[in-house]
This record gives structure tokens, C-alpha cells and sequence, in this order.
């Protein structure tokens, strides 16, 4: 079995959409019942090293819920969120990476909600993953 990715340090941060993520929070606004705010959460997980590419990745959870995309980033991978009850409905919980679904390597890290935006201009995405 390949050795899964260690997870060093979780953050959170707070940005501008992209247009990409308008039309997601516009949809979800439309279909949730709930006006989300125009805000793109980050959530990114720095790495000890990259794990090496292989026929079977490794899924990413928190907790019990499984991540259904994320992406590399310099010093690791992050994931998207899009509307901040995710952080109140799993606080606290640990991230946790999988390949098979049923057995699980726990990074010892958990969730924490996002740092309250003191208002002004978000960064860009771009700037965050630099």
C-alpha cells in the first residue's frame, strides 16, 4: 500500500470568488433555500511532501463526510467551501485521508472555522495559493 500524505498544518481562509465559484454560489443560493454570501472558503491542508501519483489516489474526509474534489496547491492540496454552515455542521472534526472508504489514516488535525473577515477587499485565490 502507498504511504498515505501527512498532513503538517490545516487553515482556512476567506477569499473573493472566482467566476467559477459565482455560478456555483448562485446555483446553491437558488436550490439551498438560503441567500449565501459571495465569499469562497479555502480550506488548505499543507503537506509534508506530495505523495507520490498512483493508480489509486487518496480520498480526502472530514470525519465521515468525503471531500468530493480538491486540488494541489505549492505546499499541498486545499478543497472549497461554499457556505459556512459546513464548518459549524463539522466542527472540530478530524480530517482524514482514505482509498478505500472503510479504512482510514487520521491526519490529527481538525477543523476549524473560518477567521471572521474584518471587512475590505477579499484576496483573490490566486494570491492565497501563491
Amino acid at each position: 500500500m502507498p504511504q498515505p500524505p501527512t498532513a503538517i498544518a490545516v487553515e482556512v481562509i476567506v477569499t473573493a470568488p472566482t467566476d467559477a465559484d459565482s455560478a456555483a454560489i448562485a446555483h446553491l443560493s437558488a436550490t439551498g433555500g438560503k441567500a449565501l454570501p459571495k465569499v469562497a472558503y479555502l480550506v488548505k491542508i499543507r503537506l509534508k511532501t506530495m505523495p507520490e501519483p498512483t493508480s489509486q489516489g487518496w480520498a480526502l474526509y472530514v470525519k465521515d463526510f468525503r471531500i468530493p474534489k480538491y486540488w494541489e496547491a505549492k505546499d499541498g492540496i486545499y478543497f472549497k467551501v461554499f457556505d459556512r454552515q459546513f464548518f459549524e455542521d463539522h466542527k472540530g472534526e478530524r480530517l482524514r485521508f482514505s482509498q478505500n472508504g472503510t479504512e482510514f489514516v487520521d491526519t490529527k488535525l481538525r477543523l476549524a472555522a473560518p477567521r471572521r473577515h474584518g471587512g475590505g477587499k477579499l484576496p483573490r485565490q490566486e494570491e492565497v495559493l501563491k
